[in-house]
């Protein structure tokens, strides 16, 4: 095969020198010598892929592009440039999915169409294909990325929906799953009733006459029973029945007082119940008023719960619609990556990977 004569170092780019004398030629920048079978088009290619092997991709890019120039349809320096381009080292990396978050697309499709538009006809299907799985990694990529975001959106909201359902239940008059409609309306009666005990009693309570209970006159009439049983005032001659004497007129006096104001709270009683007369008809409006209080309150509940119903319902339906998306993404990913593993399938085909 001729030589090539265009002399550049594959490693840094610069313009070789000859030596002559150790007939090799010598990079003035980088200090690397090659001999002249190096630049012979075999040599290239093994340079090619040894430097693509050990990931020096600078080094087997520039060696690719020498050998393009002299042979721009070659199938292995287009296929070793469309590996550099995506930065792996041989054809089956390409198989991975994991290869394609951090692929740079751009350059990728550059160098295939590159290899596509330069390549033998019987070569061209070869790049088709792996221009295809590229695609199909790109779209599983993007859909693996929808797929994160739409779970991140449903999960909110789950939670969301999840709060305001415990919102609705803690309402209790609007039903939920725990408390069906007719338990709901029961408890709403129970809870109506015992309202209006307690207004009954509070009304009873607060317009009660403070002059109903009557002073206890049993116990100065007892002392006095037992203080005159078998004497009069005139046996009282010896100083212990002078104590009694005593007793008996100061429990005579307390029971007289006693007496006055058990008069007195008669008096104050009647009074009072004159001032403060009571009818039905007051305690009906005092019900009435607790009616339509307690009404209002069951009114802006069951509204509320209604509210919140039609809420639940609404976020129901954008999860369901979120979950529907998910596993439309699920869907297509598995479809992605169906069409990798066939397109890397195709290419070992078309190129056997033993005889790379």
């Amino acid at each position: 095969m001729n030589d090539i004569k265009m002399h550049v170092c594959p490693t840094c780019g610069g313009t070789l020198i000859v030596n002559i004398e150790r007939q090799m030629y010598e990079c003035p920048y980088c200090g690397v010598s090659f001999d002249y079978d190096y630049f012979r088009e075999e040599s290239v290619l093994g340079i090619a892929a040894q430097a693509l092997k050990n990931k020096e991709f600078t080094s087997a890019d520039r060696a690719y592009d020498f050998l393009l120039e002299k042979e721009p349809d070659n199938f292995e320096a287009l296929r070793g440039k469309a590996l550099v381009s995506m930065n792996i080292t041989k054809i089956d990396d390409i198989s991975s999915l994991d290869l394609f978050p951090k692929l740079n697309y751009k350059a990728a499709y550059k160098e295939i169409d590159r290899a596509i538009g330069s390549s033998k006809p019987q070569d061209q299907e070869y790049f088709t294909v792996m221009k295809d799985i590229v695609d199909a990694g790109h779209g599983y990529v993007d859909e693996k990325a929808q797929l994160e975001k739409q779970k991140a959106e449903r999960r909110k909201a789950l939670i969301s929906l999840s709060e305001v359902v415990h919102e609705r239940d803690t309402i209790c008059i609007y039903s939920s799953a725990k408390i069906r409609p007719k338990k709901a309306v029961i408890l709403t009666i129970v809870c109506y009733i015992v309202c209006c005990l307690l207004v009954f009693f509070g009304y009873k309570y607060a317009t009660r006459n403070p002059y109903s209970k009557a002073e206890d006159l049993s116990r100065y009439e007892t002392k006095q029973t037992e203080a005159s049983e078998g004497k009069s005032y005139g046996l009282y001659n010896n100083s212990n029945d002078l104590d009694a004497f005593a007793e008996y007129y100061s429990n005579y006096k307390d029971y007289q007082e006693a007496l006055e104001r058990e008069e007195q709270r008669k008096i104050n009683y009647d009074e009072w119940e004159r001032n403060h007369p009571q009818s039905v008809y007051s305690l009906i409006c005092v019900l009435g008023v607790a009616t339509v209080f307690f009404a209002v309150i069951v009114f802006i509940l069951f509204m509320w719960g209604r509210h919140l119903n039609t809420l639940i319902a609404k976020m129901r339906a954008i999860t369901d619609e979120q979950a529907d998306k998910i596993k439309k993404h699920e869907d297509n990913m598995a479809e992605l990556k169906g069409k990798v593993s066939q397109g890397y399938n195709r290419l070992c085909e078309l190129h056997p990977v033993s005889e790379d």
